[in-house]
C-alpha cells in the first residue's frame, strides 16, 4: 500500500517536474505562440452563416478593421527626385504627416463577421503610410497610432483582435506577396526560432472609408513596452539604460548614430543607425553618447585584432545565441536586406546586447523586386557577420542549431504542411481579395515598382518571373522553400570556410 503511495506521489512530481520543463520550453522557443490559423475556427468549422446565408456584401471568418478618414488624403506616399530614388514623402490636405481617422474592429471569435457588425473594438487614431518599397504599391500598407479621442497627442493603448494592449499597429497589405501569407508564416516561425518576442499578427479584411481593400495583416510593431520588447524602463538621469536601434536607409536625421561601422565606411552607402529608444524627448547628449560608445564598443571588437587573435571578449557582450538564430532565418527565408535594412538591435541593462526583433518578411522566399538566388549564401559575408563568422565556435553553433531546426520546426515537411493549413484557413478571403487585386496577375498593368523583373542575362520575361494566379504564387513560394532548404542542407558545413582567416591571422600573430 505505501509503496503504491509512494509510486503515485512520485509520479505526481515527475508530472510536475515536466510540466514545468514544458511551460518553460514554451517560453524559450516561442512555441506556446498563439498561431490564428489553429486557434480560431475555420469557414468549414463555423459551418453556414444564419445571418446572411452567406450572401451579404461581406460574410467572412476572419476579424474586419474599418477605416473612416473623412475624405482626408492619406500621406506618406512617397515621391521621386530626379535621379528616380525616393526623395521625400506627400503629406496630407494641411502638411499633416499623419492624419486623424476614426477605426473599429469586429472581431469576436467563432462567428461570421459582416462589414456592418458592431465593433467589438473601436476609436481615434494618427494614419498614415508605411513602409519602404512597399508605399509605392498601389495596395497600400498602413499605421495607426492609437491616440484619445479629445487629445491627440496622448497615446491610448487598446488591444486589438485579441492581441495584447498597444499604443501602435501595422496594417501590412500583402502586394507583391501574391501568396498572402509570407509575413504570417514567418512571424511565427520566428517566434519557435527566435524564443524571444516577435511581433504578433492576425489576417483581417480591411473596409477603408466604405471600400473593401481585401486581405491585410494587423501586426504589433517593434515597442518597448510591457507587452512587447519588455527592456528596463529609462527613468532620466540614468547612468546606465536599456536601448533599441536599429538600421535603416531612410530616418529621422534627430535620431541618427555616429557609429564605428559609418564612420569607417563598413555599413552600406545611404544606411544610418537610429536611436528607437529611449525615445526622442528622452534622447539628450547624454543618452546619445552612451547609446553610441556601448554599441561602438560591440562594433570596434568585432573588426579588431584581438577578434581575429581569438578573444572571448566580444562574447561577454553580444548574445551570441540571437545572432546564431538570427543568421539561420534570415539566411533561410532568403532575406537580402538584413544589415541594409529592418535590421534591429536591443540592449537590456540585465543582458547582452542582442541582434531582433525581426521585422518585415515580405520579400522572404524569392519574393524581392528582383530574384534572390536559392543556392548560395547571402548573409555570411553581409556586416557583422563577415567578422562572426571568422569565429569557429560561432561557425559551429550555427551548423549545430540549424541541423537541430532542420529537424523540427524547419523542416521539409513541417514547413509543407504549415502552409497548407493556412492555405486552407484563408478560405474564401483569398477569392474576395483577388476580386478586388486580381489585375495584378499581369505584371503588364503594373509599375516597375511593383513588380519582379527579369534577369537580361537569362533571357525570362517578365511574365516568366511573376505569378499568374495565387495558385502559382503558392508553388514558387514553395518550391523555393525545398529548394533552399535542400541547398542548406547539403552546404551549410561549408560556412567552415570562412574560419581559415582567424586561423592564418593567429598565426602570424603568434
Amino acid at each position: 500500500m505505501r509503496r503504491g503511495i509512494f509510486a503515485m506521489a512520485g509520479m505526481a512530481v515527475c508530472v510536475l517536474l515536466l510540466s514545468v520543463f514544458f511551460q518553460d520550453l514554451g517560453d524559450r522557443t516561442g512555441v506556446l505562440r498563439y498561431q490564428q490559423h489553429r486557434e480560431q475556427p475555420s469557414e468549414e468549422e463555423l459551418g453556414g452563416c444564419t445571418v446572411c446565408g452567406g450572401q451579404g456584401e461581406l460574410c467572412t471568418h476572419l476579424p474586419i478593421i474599418r477605416i473612416e478618414t473623412g475624405g482626408q488624403t492619406i500621406p506618406g506616399r512617397p515621391y521621386e527626385g530626379e535621379d528616380g530614388v525616393t526623395a521625400g514623402y506627400y503629406t496630407g490636405d494641411l502638411g499633416e504627416e499623419e492624419i486623424l481617422v476614426q477605426f473599429s474592429a469586429v472581431s469576436e471569435e467563432g462567428v461570421w463577421h459582416h462589414r456592418d457588425d458592431a465593433s467589438t473594438a473601436e476609436g481615434t487614431a494618427l494614419f498614415r503610410y508605411r513602409g519602404n518599397s512597399s508605399r509605392w504599391f498601389t495596395k497600400g500598407s498602413f499605421r495607426l497610432r492609437i491616440v484619445e479621442e479629445d487629445d491627440s497627442l496622448t497615446a491610448r493603448r487598446l488591444g486589438l483582435l485579441g492581441m495584447k494592449d498597444g499604443k501602435e499597429w501595422a496594417l501590412h497589405g500583402p502586394f507583391l506577396d501574391k501568396t498572402l501569407m509570407r509575413n504570417y508564416m514567418c512571424m511565427n516561425l520566428s517566434a519557435e526560432v527566435m524564443g524571444t518576442w516577435v511581433p504578433d499578427t492576425r489576417f483581417c479584411e480591411v473596409i477603408l472609408d466604405g471600400e473593401y481593400q481585401g486581405v491585410y495583416l494587423l501586426m504589433e510593431t517593434i515597442d518597448v513596452d510591457e507587452n512587447r520588447l519588455d527592456l528596463r524602463e529609462y527613468t532620466p538621469g540614468d547612468p546606465v539604460l536599456s536601448y533599441l536601434v536599429r538600421i535603416e536607409p531612410y530616418t529621422n536625421p534627430g535620431k541618427v548614430l555616429d557609429n564605428f561601422s559609418l564612420y569607417s565606411y563598413r555599413m552600406e552607402p545611404g544606411r544610418h543607425l537610429e536611436l528607437l529608444y529611449p525615445g526622442v524627448i528622452n534622447q539628450t547628449r547624454q543618452v546619445r553618447d552612451y547609446v553610441q560608445a556601448d554599441y561602438n564598443e560591440a562594433e570596434r571588437m568585432l573588426y579588431s585584432v584581438e577578434m581575429l587573435d581569438g578573444s572571448d571578449r566580444w562574447r561577454q557582450e553580444l548574445d551570441v545565441d540571437s545572432f546564431v538564430n538570427y543568421y539561420i532565418l534570415m539566411e533561410f527565408f532568403g532575406i537580402n536586406d538584413a544589415f541594409s535594412a529592418s535590421t534591429y538591435f536591443y540592449r537590456d541593462v540585465r543582458g547582452k546586447l542582442s541582434i531582433g526583433p525581426v521585422w518585415d518578411y515580405n520579400n522572404a522566399f524569392d519574393n524581392f523586386l528582383r530574384p534572390i538566388e536559392s543556392r548560395e549564401f547571402l548573409l555570411s559575408q553581409r556586416g557583422w557577420y563577415a567578422k562572426l563568422m571568422q569565429d569557429e565556435d560561432f561557425v559551429e553553433r550555427v551548423i549545430s542549431r540549424y541541423r537541430q531546426l532542420r529537424r523540427g520546426v524547419l523542416s521539409e515537411e513541417r514547413l509543407l504542411a504549415y502552409e497548407k493549413e493556412i492555405e486552407a484557413w484563408l478560405g474564401g478571403a483569398v477569392d474576395r481579395n483577388f476580386s478586388v487585386w486580381g489585375w495584378t496577375f499581369d505584371p503588364e498593368q503594373l509599375s516597375t515598382r511593383e513588380r519582379q523583373r527579369p534577369d537580361p542575362a537569362t533571357g525570362e520575361t517578365l511574365r516568366d518571373v511573376n505569378p499568374s494566379s495565387y495558385e502559382e504564387a503558392v508553388e514558387w513560394m514553395m518550391d523555393y522553400i525545398v529548394d533552399r532548404g535542400r541547398w542548406m542542407d547539403e552546404h551549410i558545413e561549408s560556412l567552415r570556410q570562412y574560419c581559415h582567416p582567424s586561423r592564418f591571422a593567429n598565426q602570424m600573430l603568434g
